[in-house]
């Protein structure tokens, strides 16, 4: 059996997508953050329990054909500044304003957490030369104060060198007391030498927290004998082996997953403007597709950081199933604190006494409090009714179902309005708009934040529990080169030469024939602050645009992904509902509602709401004026006729 499986680690729960070729399992496992690798196994152990009927770890892993993997580390380590500091070598007249780095960020205590020290100087010729004297007092320096990481940052890729020949040659890497170091040039040709530099210190900080989990979860796979290398899914949006991944790309990758899946869904379902909605434990995720691609940041940020790599236009906030709820100034603040999975809301019965909206959402009746989790994590209704009365309900002077009512209510305005606010800066009007609504969070009151939105159409996945690592399945293997041009006399034939031989080695390195690669050049510029890519044929002039225009080489290996059937519209009538439940809607009053079993709904079944829909990890609450129908790929449309 060939299997393609997907691991998305994220802050309160690991998800997992497993396909044989003909059929799709999904499971979730709750994430240990003291220990990484022990959710990476719970979570395979659970998908073998759904393939096989037993939780057979090394049959699994035996039986994949390829297991790409995306995680929450890096993220947790920029929030939580857990990282692991470094010193930082800079040209003398730099100590201070690190090229204008350190003014732009002001009081930033991430920058402080990565630099805790004073950077150390060095007066460098105008030929790049240095004085090695001088070179080797300062290393030793850093080396008497106990510096574990040295990121070497000067301006000109002469000078980096210099210091790097002398690192080698005074403290080669066999020796025990060698430090590990990192030349900035190597890592990113950016002229701009601040955002080169805090690109640098950013992924030295993450680099050995990553290397030590990543490697751990690649040995776990050699040691049940996984077929090709571990696959680390990165926030550029393809994938590649630990051993070719930068810890940097590793930031944000879980949302990317989600944001791939989303582009295959606008493809999917025709959707010119379809904003992505992923509600987790801790976070809220969106991002805009418009036109059926990714909009692209020349330079991402990393927390306050601008960095020299682009990324994708994605906005998280701290509004989550496990945001804490409480009542400040008269008013309902949501996070950004989590109380994530451990101690986890008050509900889990775990020591949490927070409020949070899945205490909200139990006590509302929409989830049912036997099958959360696929019915392995009990929850108790008394301990989320002390929370919400203590958090809510007295501060307002409100009685339990009223404090459930406007707590739903203040969650669907809040994300709502982050809706609205992300369309407008993507130029894009709500009313055009198709919201696609995933995470374990997202399609419980979708219909809810719709309507705060002034959006009329929703699509929730089918797999929307576990989209983010559904949506990894849509990754290749893949590396990108770039080279910056700095005027249109360069000898671009050599510099393509160049970057295709780096790319056929590093294929080769991936386990791939390179001749079973494509290999297309463009080039990168920067136009009104989004990222162009223009195709370049062989042979073709290069004219350059701009400073920071790039030579762009991105060398592909098509890898399987999951299939996705196209929406006919057919309705074969109102499906069946499996009995009625009491829920506390918009007024916290209960009302009498019909249920139905997701697993039981068939492509063109109609429900009109209100209604709930349940099953072990998939919950939606359709409102009054909502109509669904299940389409051709099993996925939820959803269409709001307000009254």
């Amino acid at each position: 059996m060939a299997l393609l499986v997907n691991i998305d680690n994220g802050g309160t729960f690991t998800d997992i997508c497993v396909s044989d070729g003909t059929r799709l399992f999904h499971a979730k496992s709750t994430t240990t953050p003291h220990d990484l690798t022990q959710c990476f196994i719970d979570v395979l152990r659970r998908a073998a329990r759904d393939v096989y009927g037993d939780e057979d770890l090394a049959q699994i892993i035996r039986d994949t054909d390829y297991l790409r993997y995306s995680t929450t580390s890096a993220t947790n380590a920029i929030v939580e500044r857990k990282g692991t500091p470094v010193a930082l070598l800079v040209e003398r007249g730099e100590e201070d304003s690190v090229y204008g780095a350190v003014a732009a960020l002001g009081d930033d205590t991430l920058w402080r957490a990565m630099v805790p020290e004073r950077p150390v100087s060095l007066a460098v010729a105008t030929d790049g030369s240095l004085d090695e004297p001088e070179l080797t007092r300062a290393i030793n320096q850093l080396l008497s104060v106990g510096v574990q990481r040295l990121v070497v940052a000067l301006r000109t890729p002469a000078a980096e060198n210099a210091v790097k020949d002398v690192l080698l040659e005074r403290y080669p890497r066999h020796l025990l007391g060698a430090i590990p170091f990192l030349v900035s040039h190597e890592l990113v040709d950016d002229p701009d030498d601040a955002r080169r530099t805090i690109t640098a210190v950013v992924n030295s900080y993450l680099h050995p927290g990553m290397e030590h989990f990543l490697y751990g979860a690649e040995n776990i796979c050699k040691q049940n004998h996984l077929r090709r290398p571990l696959l680390i899914f990165r926030n550029d949006g393809d994938s590649a082996r630990v051993a070719k991944t930068t810890a940097l790309k590793t930031w944000g990758s879980g949302p990317r997953g989600g944001l791939e899946g989303a582009i295959a869904y606008a493809r999917l379902y025709g959707a010119d403007t379809l904003i992505a909605m992923d509600i987790g434990g801790t976070t809220t995720d969106l991002s805009v597709v418009c036109d059926r691609r990714a909009t692209l940041l020349p330079y991402g940020d990393v927390g306050s950081m601008v960095t020299s790599f682009p990324l994708p236009d994605l906005h998280s906030f701290g509004l989550g199933g496990s945001s804490v709820i409480q009542v400040l100034d008269g008013r309902i603040v949501i996070g950004p604190d989590s109380v994530g999975a451990a101690p986890g809301p008050a509900c889990f019965g775990r020591g949490g006494s927070s409020a949070t909206l899945t205490d909200a959402l139990l006590l509302a009746g929409v989830i049912d409090p036997k099958q959360y989790l696929g019915g392995e994590l009990a929850l108790d209704a008394a301990r989320a009714e002390q929370a919400i009365d203590t958090h809510v309900g007295k501060p307002l002077g409100l009685d339990t179902g009223q404090a459930v009512g406007v707590t739903i209510d203040a969650f669907a305005a809040q994300v709502g309005a982050r809706l609205v606010a992300a369309l407008k800066a993507a130029g894009r009007a709500p009313q055009d708009a198709v919201l696609l609504a995933f995470g374990g969070g997202g399609p419980m009151i979708v219909s809810a934040i719709a309507e705060a939105a002034g959006i009329r159409r929703v699509i929730v996945p089918h797999l929307a529990e576990v989209f983010s690592a559904f949506g990894i399945g849509f990754s290749n293997i893949a590396h990108v080169y770039q080279v910056v041009l700095h005027g249109d006399g360069v000898d671009t034939d050599a510099l393509r030469a160049d970057l295709e031989s780096s790319a056929r080695r590093d294929m080769y390195g991936e386990g791939v024939d390179p001749e079973q690669c494509s290999y297309d050049f463009s080039l990168w510029s920067v136009v009104d602050g989004r990222v162009r890519e223009q195709p370049l044929a062989a042979g073709a002039d290069v004219k350059v645009n701009g400073a920071g225009t790039r030579l762009t080489l991105n060398a592909l290996y098509r890898l399987p992904s999951f299939a996705l059937t196209a929406d006919d519209g057919a309705s074969t009538g109102a499906a069946s509902a499996t009995g009625t439940t009491a829920i506390r809607l918009e007024d916290g009053r209960p009302v009498e509602v019909a249920v139905y079993s997701d697993a039981a709904l068939e492509p063109g079944r109609e429900i009109a709401g209100p209604a709930l829909l349940r099953g072990p990890y998939l919950t939606c609450l359709i409102r009054k004026d909502w109509k669904l129908r299940v389409t051709a790929n099993g996925d939820l449309s959803l269409e709001g006729m307000p009254s």
